[in-house]
């Protein structure tokens, strides 16, 4: 009699799972990586924020006529490597002692101006001195410094979404804080007073990147401003060298940025190619390769968000014309011709991005060490799998729920909303905002030794308007910027690293959306 009454009720059970699973019925997609062999799968994805950057170089009051001209030049160049970011010097050199004029910030402008119609965003930094160990013919004292910083406050704000990261900048030759005329970078007083002055005037949103951990010591008794400040590496050679300021792996230093990196947007580069592999008299040696796999783990350690693709790769040296058809062998080209494997990075513990060592067929490939850097500079979006209704009810709660990894070195930063979109057939878009917020989504828990992927959750009821005609919608995932003047700009939007989604891009130049499926509203 026990049996029975326990059987009958596991069948009740079951039935009444099944009665209101068929009002309801959910299906599961299952995404993958982008293969080898998919459109354009060996092609960077191009991403606003992050990845490979450019270097330019403005002289505010003498290039009033020209301030695009180098920005033009370069993205041209570089434009197979999907660079999104310009490390963008302005030159207050000729402005020292005297108020910034209407003229000079409208040159400014106009860069900026021309970033956002090439559709990147800027590592921004003043500077004075353009010359090495006492050369520069000028430079400012700290009160100067401090004056124009004032200045450049209401610009900064004006032009904070075209910003991704601000260097400290001012001090030195190029701004690096050291070789200054005036020795500013052997006052402490004036390193703080120079930090707090930037930190007041940067938008809050933004960190401030300075060029060694000691910098940003200085601050350490004022926690508030002291979170804000991050770090830029500008002489990567991963060995150990007299001029690397004891960045390399097993120092203090080298520690500290691995610790703080998570939650900071991280800038660097590599010295230039003429000097470290060339014969340049400050050069340690000839041919000196900077090795591509260790540079890789150091980036991914400390969190890169961005890498120069100037330095060491394409550059002409200052007595010879490059040759594209027979580049000199800098290091990135040799990058170029440095095969790895998925076993390679995952005895470094480093993220191995799904399908990205195999083709549509399942068959291996190796990858190249530059397109791997490339690739995993900053956020890598990997969508895993989606769960959805059937079909979508007007008048109802449509329960989504969708899965994705970062394989990224670095989160995402800036001001990025995330919606679900449903696109009709005539291609106007519906927005669905949710909570989600890409900043929270880590390649893996800081401080996590083993460096395991984190699985992150965007949920979303969707609530259908009655006035929703029936019938049926492709369904998206859209990330834009957002700011008001870039959040209708597809350029500025976050593409997924998927194979089998598709990017889309609304007829009136709006929407950069990642289509997901095709659902049936009814």
């Amino acid at each position: 009699m026990k049996k029975n009454w326990m059987y009958g009720s596991v069948m009740a059970a079951l039935l009444a799972l099944l009665v209101s699973g068929c009002g309801d019925s959910q299906r599961t997609l299952e995404f993958r990586g982008i293969c080898v062999d998919d459109l354009h799968g060996e092609n960077g994805l191009y991403n606003p924020g992050r990845g490979f950057r450019l270097e330019t170089a403005v002289d505010v009051l003498h290039e009033k006529d020209r301030p695009t001209t180098e920005l033009l030049e370069l993205s041209e160049k570089y434009v197979a490597d999907s660079v999104s970011l310009a490390q963008s010097y302005f030159y207050l050199t000729y402005l020292i002692g005297e108020k910034l004029s209407e003229e000079n910030f409208q040159t400014m402008q106009t860069y900026f101006d021309e970033l956002q119609k090439l559709g990147k965003k800027a590592v921004l930094r003043f500077a004075y001195e353009r010359d090495f160990m006492g050369r520069a013919a000028v430079g400012p004292t700290g009160e100067q410094i401090l004056e124009h910083l004032d200045q450049l406050k209401p610009f900064l704000e004006k032009n904070k979404d075209l910003i991704l990261v601000v260097q400290a900048g001012m001090i030195g030759a190029w701004g690096e804080w050291h070789s200054s005329i005036q020795g500013l970078e052997n006052s402490e007083e004036t390193k703080v007073a120079v930090l707090e002055k930037l930190l007041s005037v940067v938008p809050v949103e933004r960190n401030v990147q300075v060029r060694l951990p000691e910098f940003k010591n200085l601050l350490k008794d004022k926690p508030e401003l002291y979170k804000r400040l991050s770090f830029h590496d500008d002489f990567i050679v991963i060995r150990p060298d007299r001029w690397d300021a004891d960045m390399h792996e097993g120092t203090v230093k080298f520690d500290q940025i691995v610790r703080e990196s998570p939650y900071l947007v991280v800038d660097g580069e590599l010295p230039w190619g003429f000097w470290s592999v060339g014969a340049d008299p400050d050069s340690p040696s000839a041919g000196w390769i900077i090795d591509g796999m260790q540079t890789a783990r150091r980036l991914f350690l400390q969190h890169y968000t961005s890498l120069s693709i100037i330095h060491n790769y394409k550059e002409q040296h200052p007595n010879n014309r490059f040759d594209e058809n027979n580049p000199p062998e800098y290091s990135m080209i040799v990058w170029k011709k440095t095969m790895i494997t998925e076993d390679s990075l995952r005895q470094h513990h480093m993220p191995v991005s799904d399908s990205y060592f195999q083709k549509q067929d399942g068959t291996k490939v190796q990858r190249n060490m530059f397109d791997y850097i490339r690739d995993h500079l900053g956020y890598r979006i990997e969508l895993q799998s989606l769960q959805l209704p059937e079909k979508l009810q007007s008048g109802k709660e449509n329960q989504l729920k969708l899965g994705l990894v970062n394989r990224g070195f670095a989160t995402v930063f800036g001001e990025h909303p995330v919606y679900f979109v449903l696109i009709d057939d005539k291609g106007k878009v519906s927005e669905f905002l949710t909570e989600a917020n890409p900043l929270d989504w880590q390649p893996f828990q800081p401080g996590d030794t083993a460096y395991t992927p984190l699985v992150h959750s965007v949920n979303q009821s969707l609530q259908l308007q009655g006035s929703m005609p029936a019938g049926e919608y492709r369904l998206g995932l859209w990330i834009p910027d957002g700011s008001e003047r870039l959040k209708y700009n597809p350029r500025y939007a976050l593409r997924c690293a998927n194979g089998n989604t598709t990017w889309w891009v609304s007829e009136d130049g709006k929407y950069g959306v990642n289509v997901l499926t095709t659902v049936e509203v009814k």
